[in-house]
């Protein structure tokens, strides 16, 4: 007996819309100006006076600050009398009230409102605003404002006008080192901007002062932070890693060597850059404009450093991993604040001479380039496009020296502003015997000094040196920090 059940078919109904969500988001900016004219009261014939005071004040959201500026408004920067053929001239040289001694003209002055002492009087044109404040964030900075005229006394008397235009405008975020490597239109390989794609054209169009951006260094991938300092330059701020090996050999492809043939065609004379030598293969190859170095021996670990294994050589490359006891990267300096900075502190390698010059026998450079830094070595271990600091005895062209000044008002007696941020130089020790002797920081240079020697900056908790001598022995292990070229 067959039994039929009714079957019901149900089909499930969705309907689905799309409601588009929009939004416009406007700073608020608004700028305050009271009492609203400037008048001199008191200026007589033969005599120069001031007027009352202004104050005037921005307020904004915006959250990277704003710009005020003045300028004049009209076809010239005269002050006009209401006859229409008198007038007071802007002065065109700085001065103090005292030093306004052209006849008829006048001048402006401003300081900050808590500030006591008023800068010196400018002028004014209808061409070129001049700034008053730049603020980088929404702090409001209230300033003062005045004019000040010098009068003849053979000028029509009455009434001088015109009008003063304030005008504040809120700042854009600022490009950051990311934004630049994509304007530029480089790519990332495994998720970072890439170390040897720098440009000078990117750090310069770098806005973002102190702001740090991660990098790729394509010779092993290992990661580096980098950033955009206030002396203008990129630096790296986290030392040197990379591992040398005959086995891989660094090219100006990815390297700091020179491409100049003529450095390498001198096969008469003793390194940095000979082919060879009495047959002695130097480790540079040079061909159709790149160039090649072919590190003489391995950087040295930790777990395989015996007394054999690390020379005090002068001449000849040596480098240093130092490791802890599972073979990871240390902190040799005790600031803890390092541990928490993503990497950081880790000491990276040490190198000595030849190694940071990226030479197999170092030799002839025995005479001391601080006076001429164009005859540094031309080759350096540093990625393609970046290049080992400049040291000279004069601080305003010794690159350690500026970064003092900038970050460390200068001092010598303190290295508070060099190992925080957005330097984080460490105390990542040296070495000369295998071991590593910390509380110290040593970072070389570029240049020089002679014979056994090159110039170094080196720092403890309570000192700075920016251009130190005994201590920049060529045989010892230093640390290494690149910054674009």
């Amino acid at each position: 007996m067959l039994t039929f059940a009714n079957i019901i078919n149900i089909s499930a109904l969705s309907y689905r819309s799309n409601v588009g969500v929009s939004f416009t988001f406007n700073p608020t900016l608004s700028i305050n100006i009271s009492p609203s004219n400037l008048t001199i009261d008191n200026l007589t014939p033969g005599t120069t006076s001031d007027s009352n005071v202004i104050n005037i004040s921005v307020a904004t959201n915006a959250a990277y600050g704003y710009t005020l500026s003045a300028i004049m408004d009209g076809n010239n920067s005269n002050l006009t009398h209401n006859n229409g053929a008198n007038v007071f001239s802007s002065i065109t040289t700085d001065a103090g009230l005292s030093s306004l001694t052209t006849d008829n003209t006048w001048g402006y002055s401003y300081k900050l409102s808590n500030d006591t002492n008023w800068n010196n009087y400018s002028g004014l044109s209808t061409e070129t605003s001049k700034t008053l404040v730049d603020s980088n964030d929404q702090t409001v900075i209230p300033i003062d404002f005045k004019i000040a005229a010098k009068a003849s006394n053979t000028q029509a008397s009455g009434t001088y006008t015109g009008t003063i235009n304030f005008t504040t405008v809120t700042k854009p975020k600022p490009i950051s080192l990311a934004d630049a490597y994509a304007s530029a239109g480089k790519t990332m390989h495994n998720g970072y901007y890439v170390m040897q794609d720098m440009t000078s054209a990117i750090c310069n169009s770098v806005e973002d002062i102190g702001a740090q951006l991660q990098v790729i260094d394509i010779r092993d991938d290992k990661v580096y932070w980098i950033s955009k300092l206030a002396d203008n330059h990129c630096w790296m701020t986290q030392n040197l890693d990379l591992d040398l090996s005959p086995g891989k050999p660094l090219t100006s492809y990815d390297s700091d060597l020179s491409t100049d043939a003529n450095v390498y065609t001198n096969t008469s004379e003793e390194g940095p850059y000979a082919l060879k030598k009495d047959n002695e293969e130097y480790g540079y190859i040079y061909n159709n404009g790149a160039s090649t170095w072919i590190p003489e021996r391995s950087t040295i670990a930790y777990n395989n450093l015996n007394s054999t294994t690390w020379q005090n050589s002068l001449d000849h490359p040596y480098s240093y991993d130092y490791l802890d006891a599972n073979g990871n990267p240390v902190y040799p300096d005790t600031d803890a604040t390092k541990e928490i900075a993503g990497n950081h502190g880790f000491s990276g390698n040490y190198y000595n001479w030849s190694a940071t010059i990226a030479s197999n026998n170092s030799s002839v450079l025995t005479t001391g380039t601080a006076g001429d830094t164009t005859k540094n070595p031309k080759n350096s271990i540093c990625p393609k496009n970046w290049r080992l600091p400049i040291i000279t005895y004069s601080n305003s062209t010794n690159e350690f020296a500026i970064l003092n000044n900038l970050y460390n008002n200068g001092l010598a007696n303190t290295s508070t502003g060099l190992v925080t941020s957005p330097l984080w130089l460490i105390k990542a020790g040296s070495t000369s015997s295998g071991s590593v002797s910390s509380n110290w920081g040593f970072y070389r240079s570029s240049t020089v000094y002679g014979e056994f020697q090159t110039l170094i900056m080196r720092f403890g908790t309570n000192n700075v040196y920016t251009s130190e001598i005994p201590y920049g022995t060529k045989e010892s292990g230093f640390s290494i920090r690149c910054l674009a070229r």
